[in-house]
């Protein structure tokens, strides 16, 4: 497995760094010949980088673009449970809102939601453990 999917899983689970994740898992979907699961996986993480910056309009749009993306490799991609990220992220936005889906709300609004964070189910084992192991180069 490249070492830029598991980075991405890493600032996905663990840092919460969702831009992260789209600058490592764009430079892999790049140089992988642009499969369309690494877009999904990418746009799920830059949607909840706009949503947690209050921009819940191009989350939503970026959300169901992904979701798409995501439905055609279900179930499992890399050690990853793409029904479950997809299952979880439709609660997740189930919550917001709707009357917020075409706009831009505050912080202390999305803090108001008390969302608990998304996370990639992992299903290898082999995976878990390359994902605790991720050590950051800066």
């Amino acid at each position: 497995m490249d070492e830029r999917l598991v980075a991405y899983m890493y600032y996905f689970n663990v840092k919460r760094d969702y831009f992260e994740c789209h600058e490592v898992g764009e430079s892999l979907w790049l140089d992988t010949g642009r499969p369309i699961v690494l877009k999904g996986l990418i746009q799920a993480a830059v949607c909840l980088y706009h949503f947690e910056n209050g921009n819940v309009k191009g989350a939503v749009s970026m959300w169901l673009r992904a979701r798409e993306y995501l439905g055609s490799y279900v179930p499992v991609y890399e050690g990853i449970d793409l029904m479950q990220l997809i299952h979880d992220m439709d609660s997740y936005f189930g919550r917001v809102p709707s009357a917020w889906y075409d706009g831009q709300v505050t912080l202390k609004e999305i803090a108001s939601l008390q969302l608990s964070p998304v996370s990639l189910v992992v299903i290898d084992p082999l995976v878990k453990q390359a994902i605790l192991s991720f050590k950051e180069v800066r």
